[in-house]
Parts: structure tokens; sequence; C-alpha cells
């Protein structure tokens, strides 16, 4: 997450919606002018006058500030007056193939031994994954008791348009070639997203992203492939 006081933003990060990217693209903006910024990855919370970057890695510690905090969390810490007047937003992707990303994210590359080997069958692991629960909602990000919160949602699926809607409206530069490409090299990007889902998979991911898909007019996979 993100606060800039130099340029009056905030940025909520959600799971596996180009979060890093997004966030690594505008957290120049609060450090200081002067300041030798360099990209990384992994990054200790950093609290000044001009901004707040949360913590981003796997042990926050004692960090007052993390990634992938709740909106009303924060908005506690920063109080009404910063968080009514700066310029919020965050990043939203259809559930069905955030889904299929944090399966590849959160499973296959971390569990690299057990998903090595060409005759591995993606869809039915995944299918298996999926039942699991182990993919948080994580919809407190940018609501707050069921309510967006921020003035802006960036859609993955219109990323580099939304991206430079939202330089605009903060007056800072769009540059395409500078915004990072991270965690994108696990996926099995050959395989159609319908054919990961059958009925089953697809209520269930109903039942749990319901909110986000109503709110948000994502459509489920083609019913025909996924039966």
């Amino acid at each position: 997450m993100l606060v800039s006081h130099r340029k009056k933003f905030i940025f909520t990060k959600t799971l596996k919606t180009a979060g890093t990217s997004v966030e690594v693209y505008f957290e120049k903006y609060c450090f200081p002018e002067d300041h030798d910024w360099e990209m990384e990855h992994a990054r200790e919370q950093y609290v000044s006058e001009t901004g707040i970057v949360g913590f981003r890695g796997v042990d926050p510690g004692d960090s007052e500030y993390v990634h992938h905090m709740p909106a009303l969390q924060l908005k506690q810490k920063l109080g009404d007056e910063i968080w009514d007047s700066y310029f919020k937003f965050s990043v939203i992707r259809n559930p069905f193939d955030r889904l299929i990303s944090a399966f590849y994210h959160f499973e296959v590359s971390r569990n690299i031994e057990k998903y090595q080997g060409s005759e591995l069958d993606y869809v039915a692991l995944f299918r298996q994954w999926l039942q699991t629960g182990k993919m948080p909602v994580d919809r407190s990000v940018y609501m707050i008791q069921g309510e967006v919160c921020v003035d802006f949602l960036i859609r993955y699926e219109n990323l580099l348009d939304d991206l430079k809607a939202v330089c605009e409206k903060l007056d800072v530069p769009f540059v395409d070639s500078e915004i990072p490409r991270l965690k994108t090299n696990t996926r099995k990007n050959n395989i159609p997203i319908a054919e990961y889902y059958d009925s089953e998979s697809i209520d269930f991911v109903e039942q749990k992203f319901g909110l986000e898909i109503r709110e948000f007019g994502y459509e489920k996979p083609n019913s025909k492939q996924a039966a």
C-alpha cells in the first residue's frame, strides 16, 4: 500500500491483480523528490513526511503499514482528513482469471518439485486446489462495510488505459516501458481460462466471489467449454 503526501494519493493493494507492479510504479512519489529511488521487489516499511510505503515481503514483523492491509485499518491510521481528501485507487480482476493466477503463484511456484513434469494435469490440480479455499477474499482492501471506498478501480483487463487515467488524475508521467512486469512467469498461458472450470468449480467461485462478479459485471467462463 502507498500513501503519497507529495501527490495526495492512497493506493490499496489487492492480491494477484498486478498490484505489486502498480505499487512499484507509483511508490517513487512517496519519497522526497531528490531521493535516489530504485525499484525493489521487496521493501521494508517506509514512513516520512512525504509518504508511506507499506512493508512488501514475507515477514512484516512489527511493521505498522503492510501491503494488502484493509482499507478501514488504513483509514483509521491516517485519519479522516487525509483519507477523505486524497485520491484513492486500487486494482480489481475477474475472479475466475485471478484464481488461476493465484493457483500458479501460491501453489505451483511454492511447491515446484511437486509440480514438475509435462504430464501433469494442471486443470485437475487447479480444481482440487480451488476446493481448499486458500485464496483469501480481500475485498476489504477497497471496500468498507460492503461499499467501495476508493475513488477509482483499475481493471486488470484494462490495465494500461486505467493506469494512464490515474496518472493524468495525479499529474504524473505515464511511461508504459517503466511499468514493471512482476510475478508473471509461472502460469501455463497456453490453457484457456474456460478449460480450467467445470460446473462445480464455477459454482464454487460464484459462491465465494459473487459480490465481485455482480458488482463489477464479470462473466463466468463459457459454460459449454466448462461443462
